[in-house]
């Protein structure tokens, strides 16, 4: 089964949704992600999220 863009973005949309904790009050935002990412944009870092290249902590002893 095909779907079209416009289809496949609502799906996109609904999942980035449905990550974020469906958040009510940012569809603009979350519609802006999911273009992105259909057009193989890179989508930008959430501040919840870690730093790719930033290491995770051991955890320390005492």
């Amino acid at each position: 089964m095909q779907f079209t863009d416009e289809e496949q973005l609502r799906r996109r949309a609904y999942a980035i949704w449905e990550r974020q904790g469906c958040p009510e009050g940012k569809d603009a935002e979350i519609w802006d992600l999911a273009v992105k990412e259909m057009n193989g944009q890179q989508p930008p870092q959430s501040r919840d999220a870690p730093s790719p290249t930033q290491p995770d902590q051991p955890d320390q002893i005492h």
